[in-house]
C-alpha cells in the first residue's frame, strides 16, 4: 500500500493552476495573464495564491505596479515552460491533419510591422490551412522553452548562431520622401543637414555602428551639424514612417530601405552611398520544429522574399 510520503512524491502540487502561473512569469503581470488566458485577475492571483501555499514558499514579490520573480519563481518557471511546451507541441502533432497546421514565429517589432506583416496576406492566400503566429517583441526568446517554431533576429554581422541561416547582410543609406527632396539641389552628403536628421536613441542596439556621424564619415563628409536639428526615435518603424511623411531624413537600413524605395515611399539621394550596417538579419529554427511540414513550408517562403527582395538602384 502506498505511504502518505510517496503520494506527495507523485503528485507534489496540483497541475490547474501552472499554465496561469507559466503566463504570469512570463509576463510578470497578472491582469495581462487573465487576459492572454480569458480569465479574469481575480482567478489568476488565485491560482498563484494556491501554488505558493502548496508549495511553502513564494513564487512573486508583490510591488505596486510590478511583479518580481523570487529564486523559486525562476526555478519553477523554467520547469513549467518547458513542460507546457512539449505538451503543446504533442498535442499539436496528435491533433495532425485534424487540427490547425501552425507555425509561430518570434521577431522584433520593427521588423513585424514594417517587413513581416504587409507579406503575410500573401502568403495566407498562398497557405490558407497554415496558421501563422505572430510574436512581436523586442526580448530574445527561448525557442523550445517557450514552444515557438522560429525566429527572425538582427544580429552583429560577426554573430551567427548555431544552425541559423543568414538572410541578409544589411547596409544603410539616407532615405527621404520624394515630397521632401523634390526641386532640392544636394552638392554633397553634407547637405542633407539642411533637413532634420531622423535617428534612433542611443540605448537602441546597434546604434555606436549605425548613426549619423558615422554615414557623413563613411561618405568622407567629415562632422556635420545638423542645420535644422534632429527627431529622436525609440523605434525604427517610427523614424522610418516619419521620414515618409517627410518630417526629415532618414538613415534607413536594408530590409526597410529596399521595400521603401521599390514602393516609392521614399527615395535615395545618394544610391551609391550604402553603408555596411555590421548587422544581419537571420533565422533561427528551433530543430525540434524544423521538420515539420508546415514550418519546412513557411522556411521555403521566407529564405524566398530574402532572395527576392528588391534592388537598390544606382
Amino acid at each position: 500500500m502506498a505511504t502518505k510520503s510517496s503520494a506527495r512524491r507523485a503528485r507534489p502540487i496540483g497541475l490547474a493552476a501552472l499554465r496561469g502561473f507559466e503566463a504570469a512569469a512570463r509576463r510578470l503581470s497578472f491582469t495581462l495573464a487573465a487576459e492572454e488566458l480569458s480569465l479574469t485577475q481575480s482567478s489568476v492571483s488565485r491560482q498563484i495564491a494556491a501554488l505558493e501555499r502548496q508549495l511553502g514558499r513564494s513564487l512573486f514579490v508583490r510591488r505596486t505596479r510590478a511583479l518580481e520573480l523570487t529564486a523559486a519563481g525562476t526555478q519553477l518557471q523554467q520547469a513549467v515552460q518547458q513542460a507546457i511546451a512539449t505538451i503543446d507541441q504533442s498535442v499539436d502533432e496528435i491533433r495532425g491533419a485534424a487540427g490547425a497546421r501552425r507555425v509561430t514565429l518570434t521577431t522584433y517589432a520593427s521588423f513585424a510591422s514594417l517587413w513581416l506583416a504587409p507579406r503575410l496576406a500573401a502568403f495566407q492566400r498562398a497557405h490558407p490551412d497554415i496558421e501563422i503566429r505572430l510574436d512581436a517583441s523586442d526580448r530574445v526568446v527561448d525557442l523550445r522553452a517557450e514552444g515557438v517554431d522560429l525566429a527572425v533576429r538582427w544580429l552583429p554581422a560577426d554573430r551567427l548562431p548555431a544552425g541559423a541561416l543568414a538572410l541578409i547582410d544589411d547596409v544603410a543609406a539616407p532615405a527621404l520622401s520624394p515630397g521632401l527632396l523634390a526641386g532640392a539641389r544636394l552638392r554633397g552628403p553634407a547637405d542633407l543637414a539642411r533637413w532634420p536628421l531622423l535617428e534612433l536613441d542611443t540605448r537602441v542596439p546597434g546604434t555606436q555602428r549605425l548613426n549619423w556621424q558615422a554615414w557623413f564619415a563613411f561618405a568622407g563628409a567629415g562632422q556635420v551639424e545638423p542645420a535644422a536639428g534632429r527627431l529622436v526615435f525609440s523605434f525604427v518603424d517610427q523614424a522610418v514612417q516619419a521620414a515618409v511623411r517627410g518630417q526629415g531624413v532618414a538613415l534607413v537600413r536594408s530590409p526597410f530601405l529596399q521595400d521603401a524605395v521599390a514602393s516609392g515611399d521614399l527615395v535615395m539621394p545618394f544610391p551609391q552611398l550604402c553603408m555596411p550596417a555590421g548587422y544581419r538579419h537571420v533565422l533561427v529554427v528551433d530543430p525540434a520544429a524544423a521538420r515539420r511540414a508546415p514550418v519546412e513550408v513557411f522556411v521555403d517562403w521566407l529564405t524566398g522574399q530574402f532572395r527576392q527582395a528588391p534592388r537598390l538602384s544606382g
